[in-house]
């Protein structure tokens, strides 16, 4: 083994250690971390690209801005016409990763028609993007907006060609982010990415490697559905097995593939507007936005120090028992000014501003969740909104 070699590994060592003290923030910057520290290293040497597969572990939830927004009707126009409406926020999501709704050309899609960039109108944009992807979700035998793994064989041979969804499909049965750098290399003829490019794009000069990852950051509502609706109408006594439909895990390690990272928008405690950050599982992502959005609009100030989602534990009430905290199907929201029977907190709806009153609960009611505040006086837990009634 190389010298360059034992570095990279004791690197990834060391991270990877970091990683189950820190839980899903860390895994998130180690993954960035390790992916530059490891191209820095690397060097020329052709295959050691494989030490790093890229930004896969983490779904970074990025509202869709107001631009993209304003051509949703649009899009879900084109959209209905090859039956494709359910699929409208993953329309959007690309293209807020191709213009960001900006210019012309708004799905960067002139070129599948054998056409110089950005030479096509909003309109012959829109039309063509949507007929394109459509194409791309149907060759993948995408069957949901839920159904992930072949949508990012879709995504991918939109940005690559649909050529790209046969070749990984004969290679590794569908998307691989190592099959993505495989078919680019052979693509490129073997001419490699420089400076800031490898980070962006991936190793090889073709295409955007990464594409998959860079759209799904706009996809927010991944694995719940586009109306946000789902996770509502499952029965509490289904919602564990609906979360988790192949086992419940039981390490954080386990639970980093159900797990994203999303900006909910709040009022500040200067009553400003204002947006954090939440860790959550997937299948809650859009939920739990609305429920944000809703206590925004109705004047609720949200503490981002003294709220939180995931977050890997044992139960405060038995120690032998893994908390649901742990599966990011609950949120503590503003806990000082919430307090729980076994905290010593108060809790002072209508006078503390920071404390949640029938309003707010009946927010977070309305989308699914069960109000710790409900349980019983010797368990009473006002901060805590649950999926699970848990």
């Amino acid at each position: 083994m190389t010298k360059r070699k034992k570095r990279i590994g004791k690197i990834i060592g060391i991270l990877a250690s970091l990683s189950l003290v820190s839980g899903i923030v860390m895994v998130a910057a180690i993954s960035s971390m390790t992916t530059q520290m490891v191209a820095v290293l690397i060097g020329g040497e052709e295959e050691e690209y494989r030490v790093s597969e890229g930004p896969t572990s983490n779904i970074v939830g990025i509202p869709i801005s107001d631009t993209v927004e304003f051509y949703r009707e649009k899009v879900l126009k084109e959209a209905k016409k090859y039956g494709m409406e359910s699929y409208i926020d993953l329309f959007l999501a690309v293209m807020m990763q191709e213009s960001g709704g900006n210019g012309s050309d708004v799905f960067q899609c002139s070129e599948s028609l054998g056409k110089p960039p950005n030479s096509l109108t909003i309109e012959e944009s829109i039309a063509q993007g949507v007929k394109y992807l459509t194409a791309m979700l149907q060759k993948a035998k995408v069957n949901s907006p839920e159904d992930m793994d072949h949508i990012r064989l879709a995504l991918q041979g939109y940005n690559f060609g649909g050529s790209y969804i046969d070749y990984a499909v004969k290679k590794d049965g569908g998307w691989t982010q190592l099959n993505t750098f495989d078919f680019a290399r052979e693509k490129s003829g073997g001419v490699r990415n420089t400076g800031g490019r490898v980070q962006q794009l991936g190793p090889w000069r073709y295409g955007d490697q990464y594409y998959t990852q860079h759209v799904l950051r706009y996809y927010c509502t991944a694995n719940q559905g586009s109306a946000g609706t789902t996770a509502v109408n499952v029965p509490v006594e289904k919602r564990l097995e609906w979360l988790f439909p192949n086992g419940m895990p039981t390490s954080p390690e386990q639970m980093q593939q159900y797990l994203v990272q999303i900006r909910v928008p709040i009022l500040n405690t200067k009553g400003k507007s204002d947006t954090m950050g939440l860790t959550v599982h997937k299948k809650l992502a859009f939920v739990i936005q609305e429920v944000f959005k809703e206590l925004k609009q109705n004047g609720f100030k949200t503490i981002p120090s003294e709220t939180a989602g995931y977050h890997w534990r044992m139960m405060a009430s038995n120690s032998q028992k893994i908390s649901h905290h742990s599966y990011g199907c609950v949120v503590d929201l503003n806990w000082t000014h919430n307090g729980a029977s076994y905290t010593g907190w108060g809790y002072d709806p209508g006078k503390d501003e920071y404390s949640v009153t029938k309003k707010e609960v009946d927010i977070w009611k309305k989308y699914g969740f069960y109000w710790g505040g409900d349980w019983s006086k010797s368990y009473f837990d006002p901060m805590h909104f649950t999926y699970t009634d848990h």
